[in-house]
């Protein structure tokens, strides 16, 4: 997904100033609750709809509105949300969850199964089109209902008002994990004649720590806290969460006063970490996360394997993230990160060998006379810039010729979905801790596109490796298949493994009690609290 909530970051980073709403009427204040949080989102979250969203300015807004069976809390911990508990059958093909009573949506509407049944059923249901469907694809009947055979998914039912059952064709491991993501988040069946509308996700009500009462698409969101809410209830009043795509301009809006948090880049990092009063202030948050250019395997000349291994060996990946990050990334051997089952530190075979990287050129048909030429697409934003164009500066060494080609966030991500893009600088953040979410939402040939397998990369082999290793149960066993996945997978090198980064946040001296989760849609904003 986005996966930066932080971003992608996080992209733990919320809010609108304080400036423009400190008049705002009364009732945006909940009684009780103390404390306005100033942030921002570097893009519009323009889909709030949980089973429609990709990218983590959007689950990050979609955290604090909704809820999930389960979730991961600030430590990392798979816990109970809107399941009290839960037991699985010893053949590990059946869950059945035990619902909170008393849980109201935002809108007033009691939760219960039928809401759960609802709205996972949706993800499924083939007029919905989410890219989200591989989250559920394991439940028995999940094929007939996106293939638009069945009404309804028989493996999901209710055992009454409060009990629900959801029935696997074959055991998968990560799966309770699975429920945790946006995507599984829990809608008002109530309102399903305005979900269908898609008018229901402008201001939508989920049973979550904050409502939505104001919204300015690209300028503003406003959420104010819940006091019905089910779970630990939020300490802060308000969140009001502003849209600056421009670093720059939120810099300034930080240094103002006027934003409570700063997500820092590259390019500013060394210059508030030399400041006394700003670096005791910064968190360096370990991200689930992988950096990458990819490829679109499908076409010339990136389905040629030698092309790809060659671009890989033309990358001093080391170089790049002394210079740039200052050791805040650890080099990529794959697309598993440090801390995630599955993850190893060894060479892949792509590590930086010019020589080696120019002879695979050649080989290829590209030399001196013939060079390799092509558009590399990117987002639109300075971060992005800050990469691509010293990746642009070290191939042009090698006599590879890239012709950067920025766009909006919304119009990049449409590009590479459609196969439009041969070349884009991207990254991938997990959405659940487990090295399966690290290879099957990215290379398994199903998730073509907008399911996350945007390099367009096909192996039947490594299908069949992938979908075998989410069966066994024991998580030492699991790791090592992961392992021997993720290599595989490297050798065909679909992408340029780039880095695996830690994100960075600098806040405001009002703020204290902030959680900050390698996992972008972890937080919640419940224990998060300003001094007024």
């Amino acid at each position: 997904m986005k996966r930066i909530l932080f971003s992608t970051a996080f992209v733990c980073v919320m809010a609108l100033t304080a400036s423009l709403l400190l008049n705002s009427p009364a009732e945006t204040n909940p009684a009780g609750f103390k404390g306005v949080f100033s942030g921002y989102l570097s893009s519009e979250p323009s889909n709030l709809d949980p089973a429609r969203g990709v990218d983590v300015n959007e689950a990050s807004i979609q955290a604090k509105v909704f809820d999930g069976l389960v979730r991961y809390d600030e430590k990392m911990r798979l816990v109970g949300n809107l399941a009290e508990s839960w037991t699985v059958s010893p053949d590990g093909k059946e869950l059945v969850f035990r619902l909170k009573q008393n849980v109201f949506f935002h809108n007033g509407q009691v939760m219960t199964s039928s809401d759960v049944i609802y709205s996972l059923d949706r993800i499924l249901d083939p007029a919905v089109g989410s890219p989200r469907t591989w989250a559920l694809e394991k439940v028995e009947g999940a094929g007939a209902r996106m293939r638009g055979e069945a009404s309804t998914v028989s493996g999901i039912t209710a055992i009454d008002d409060y009990t629900v059952s959801i029935k696997l064709t074959a055991a998968f491991a990560p799966f309770l994990s699975l429920l945790s993501m946006p995507a599984c988040y829990i809608l008002p069946s109530g309102n399903a004649h305005e979900i269908s509308e898609r008018s229901f996700f402008e201001k939508p009500a989920g049973t979550g720590p904050f409502k939505i009462t104001e919204r300015v698409r690209d300028s503003y969101i406003k959420l104010v806290a819940n006091s019905s809410y089910h779970g630990q209830k939020p300490h802060l009043a308000r969140l009001d969460i502003r849209i600056i795509p421009e670093n720059m301009k939120a810099e300034m809006e930080f240094e103002s006063g006027n934003l409570d948090m700063l997500q820092l880049y590259p390019a500013n990092y060394e210059r508030f970490k030399s400041d006394p009063d700003f670096a005791k202030r910064i968190t360096d948050v370990p991200s689930l996360n992988v950096f990458y250019i990819g490829f679109n395997n499908q076409v010339a000349p990136f389905d040629d394997a030698k092309v790809r291994r060659a671009l890989n060996m033309l990358v001093d990946r080391e170089k790049i993230i002394k210079a740039v990050y200052q050791g805040r990334a650890v080099a990529a051997n794959g697309s598993i990160p440090p801390g995630i089952s599955g993850y190893n530190a060894s060479a892949n075979g792509l590590e930086f060998n010019p020589e080696e990287g120019r002879r695979l050129l050649k080989e290829a048909g590209y030399s001196k006379a013939n060079p390799l030429n092509f558009d590399l697409y990117q987002r639109s934003a300075q971060s992005a810039f800050e990469i691509t164009r010293l990746l642009q500066g070290e191939l042009k060494k090698h006599g590879v010729n890239i012709n950067l080609k920025p766009m909006e966030w919304s119009a990049l991500k449409d590009a590479v979905s459609k196969g439009e893009a041969p070349a884009f600088y991207m990254s991938w953040f997990g959405d659940y801790p487990d090295g399966e979410n690290f290879l099957f939402p990215v290379f398994h040939s199903s998730n073509w596109g907008s399911g996350g397998n945007r390099a367009r990369f096909k192996n039947a082999e490594i299908d069949r490796m992938i979908e075998d290793s989410v069966r066994i149960q024991d998580d030492n066993m699991r790791a090592e298949a992961y392992d021997r996945i993720n290599r595989k997978i490297s050798g065909h090198a679909p992408w340029i493994y780039l880095w695996h980064a830690s994100e960075s946040y600098l806040t405001s001296e009002k703020v204290s009690n902030m959680d900050f989760s390698p996992m972008f849609f972890c937080d919640n904003a419940t224990t998060l609290s300003v001094k007024e």
